[in-house]
């Protein structure tokens, strides 16, 4: 959902002049089939997404010269009319090109007018579209890509709307496009149709898509279904007949009062071309060139089975031909009896037997569902099958409980039930990648290579700097930011999912970790030469160790390689055990220090510390050179610097009674140091980007990490820098504050 903050409502579309006719016309005749297909709507909301629709296409022209917002409008009239599932549908279906239009209305807009629902919707349906500009010649993972974006049933449902009536004016485009789009139709739109059981779009997308694909074909079949059209006719009226007289006779039918109707339609194109490849006929030889359906109006699948035998007493069924799709479903919701039956002049009949539920079901799919639900009716439905392989059929069991929960608490189930265990990345250069749900960029960096992963130090999502650890969306386009000075480190692991991604952080760490041990070894060894030592740590290696509260010599020597070990306390240590973890309580001289100030720190417990001992600055205060310091030291491995007042340093010293001693900045041999900062600032377009560059472009400074949150239209940012001099945080602070959008800069 989007984290925006509901702001007042604005206006800043232009309603339709009450002089406009024709589009008032428009307006009420919209509100008209909403009244008659929907069973509740929020007219002022269809009311304001007209007019919203209207101003955001004002002046824009479709290539077959119509105004551009009939578009929008007929995707809302096909949705009312063939998915009548809720006003919000229709409501996203007229916004759903709004942000299509530059800058004259932007996501934030949706939201603050429309709310989050809608606003959700529309992102959506524009994702999808700028997925389309791509290139993925891969079906099965432009199938996959496309659901990872369908957070929202309805997203799908607008977007089959959408490319229906987009096929419906193919003919105005290029012939490449025809045919790009054609084809793209056929495999992944028609069957996210069939999926939702939505027959009739299913057959017109097929149909459609066939005209463009292999037009000669579509208008063998076309002539040869019209040619015979009249005779089709005649002989179903003859047909139909005999069946209306024995069923109203039925004592089933009469004595429920079961209404009835009885119509005949020819089969789709593309359906009928199928079936003369399959089975290698000519059109005249298919029995189900057109079938027959019988509707009944009733709630009791029993009644279909009892029309069935009342069929079978005045036309002979050809065997092998029955089909129970009552009792055995098909995965996509539809049920039916099926059969063909030997009719006059021995020419062969479809017969579809069904429910009036059941055959709206099969029109409407899962609108159908909801509907019906809606209204307390009883239905067996697909919706009861364990077995469900594709996400769609988990969306007709979510709908399975309308009527049991609201609305939105269905949109929601649905939303939490069919996230995709994959997501789908692009590159800056438009190549497509698969990656794992929750994967972040650092999966990203090595899944292009290891040593992009191995430097990478941020990234750019759809254009906008991110940290380490923000997780991808099915969409984004994502661009790697490499340093040469970063590489892993253990935290890491806590940022990545994929194998790949751990596999080589763990490899890095454990090769990192082996070279670590060999120079601690070798620094050992000239320390013991140097000294002349080697007597003594012959015999007390272990004790050393344990004393220095090392688990293990690979842990000691790794400190002896990143310079944590004071040679100075080594020695005085192997030499003369002194150490000062043994060393009495009264030997120290504060048991708390609350209000203190750096001179009642003045403790060392007499070790001899020199200005060649290792140090490292705390990074919990990250003292810089002129801030009022004390050391802490960590026997076995360094002298830690805090500053003063640091409350860690406070609690340290309450529970742990570690040695300290005072310290000046002058006896400190460090040549670099980090900070931290934390930026404030109002949400501006590309604001972490500005000051993500603006840090950039300083000299010799380093970004150690940056990390933003936003609360409200408030942005908050810590960054934590590697600098070589104090003057460097001076000019930070200046040059970021200088940035539009920023509130406060400051060192904390």
């Amino acid at each position: 959902m989007f984290l925006w903050p509901l702001k007042k409502k604005f206006s800043k579309y232009e309603k339709v002049n009450q002089t406009d006719d024709n589009l008032l016309s428009e307006l009420e005749s919209l509100l008209n089939e909403c009244k008659n297909h929907l069973p509740s709507f929020d007219e002022n909301l269809i009311t304001k997404a007209f007019h919203c629709c209207i101003d955001a296409h004002k002046n824009k022209v479709r290539k077959s010269g119509e105004a551009y917002y009939t578009h929008p409008l007929s995707v809302a009239h096909i949705l009312i009319k063939e998915i009548p599932l809720d006003d919000v549908s229709v409501a996203s279906a007229l916004l759903h090109d709004v942000l299509d239009e530059g800058d004259k209305y932007t996501l934030k807009d949706i939201f603050s007018e429309f709310g989050s629902v809608i606003a959700e919707i529309v992102d959506g349906i524009t994702k999808i579209q700028h997925i389309e500009s791509h290139n993925i010649n891969h079906l099965e993972n432009y199938r996959k890509l496309l659901l990872s974006l369908f957070t929202d049933v309805r997203i799908i449902l607008v977007k089959i709307a959408d490319r229906l009536h987009n096929m419906r004016t193919l003919d105005f485009l290029p012939t490449e496009q025809q045919l790009k789009i054609a084809r793209e139709t056929l495999d992944i739109y028609a069957p996210f149709a069939h999926r939702f059981g939505l027959g009739n779009l299913k057959w017109e997308l097929e149909d459609l898509s066939f005209k463009f694909l292999n037009r000669e074909a579509y208008d063998s079949i076309k002539n040869a279904i019209q040619l015979s059209r009249s005779e089709r006719e005649e002989y179903i009226e003859n047909f139909k007949k005999p069946i209306q007289e024995i069923l109203e006779k039925q004592e089933y039918i009469v004595k429920n009062k079961i209404k009835f109707e009885i119509n005949g339609r020819p089969k789709h194109i593309y359906s009928i071309y199928n079936k003369t490849i399959v089975r290698n006929k000519p059109i005249e030889e298919l029995y189900d060139l057109f079938a027959v359906r019988i509707i009944l109006d009733t709630n009791d699948p029993s009644y279909c089975f009892l029309t069935y035998k009342a069929l079978t007493e005045i036309y002979k069924p050809v065997p092998g031909t029955f089909k129970d799709y009552i009792s055995n479903p098909k995965k996509n919701g539809y049920q039916s009896l099926h059969t063909a039956v030997i009719a006059q002049n021995d020419r062969l009949v479809e017969v579809q037997i069904r429910t009036k539920q059941m055959h709206e079901v099969s029109e409407r799919g899962v609108a159908a569902h909801f509907n019906y639900k809606r209204d307390h009716l009883p239905a067996q439905s697909v919706l009861d099958e364990k077995n469900i392989e594709e996400w769609i059929e988990l969306v007709r069991q979510i709908f399975e409980h309308v009527g049991e929960e609201t609305p939105e608490h269905l949109i929601e189930r649905v939303k939490n039930n069919l996230l995709l265990d994959e997501i789908y990345i692009f590159t800056p250069t438009s190549e497509f990648r698969k990656l794992p749900k929750d994967s972040t960029p650092l999966d990203f960096a090595y899944s292009i290579h290891t040593d992009v992963g191995n430097h990478c130090i941020g990234a750019k999502v759809n254009g906008k700097v991110v940290p380490l650890d923000y997780k991808l969306q099915s969409g984004d386009q994502i661009e790697i930011l490499t340093s040469k000075n970063q590489t892993p480190t253990i935290e890491w692991l806590k940022y990545v999912v994929t194998e790949k991604a751990k596999n080589s952080i763990n490899k890095y760490l454990k090769e990192e970790k082996k070279k670590n041990i060999e120079i601690g070894k070798q620094k050992w060894l000239e320390f013991i030469t140097r000294n002349n030592l080697f007597e003594e740590v012959e015999y007390e290696f272990e004790i050393i160790l344990k004393k220095l509260h090392y688990n293990n010599e690979d842990d000691f020597f790794i400190s002896m390689a990143e310079g944590k070990c004071d040679e100075i306390f080594l020695l005085e240590l192997i030499k003369f055990n002194k150490n000062p973890i043994y060393q009495s309580k009264n030997d120290y001289k504060n048991d708390s220090l609350e209000n203190t100030e750096k001179s009642e720190y003045n403790i060392n417990n007499g070790l001899k510390i020199d200005t060649n001992a290792t140090y490292r600055l705390a990074d919990c205060c990250y003292p810089l050179p002129d801030d009022s310091i004390v050391g802490i030291i960590n026997p076995g491995k360094d002298i830690i610097i805090h500053r003063s007042d640091c409350k860690v340093l406070k609690e340290t010293l309450q529970t742990q009674k570690p040695a300290i001693i005072t310290q000046e900045w002058r006896d400190i041999p460090i040549k670099s140091f980090d900070t931290k900062i934390a930026i404030k600032g109002i949400e501006l377009p590309n604001f972490v980007n500005q000051v993500f560059s603006e840090l950039l472009a300083l000299k010799d400074v380093i970004i150690k990490s940056i990390n933003f949150n936003t609360e409200g239209n408030t942005y908050f940012g810590i960054a934590i820098l590697t600098l070589n001099k104090v003057e460097q945080l001076h000019t930070i602070i200046q040059e970021l504050s200088k940035l539009k959008g920023i509130e406060s800069v400051k060192r904390i």
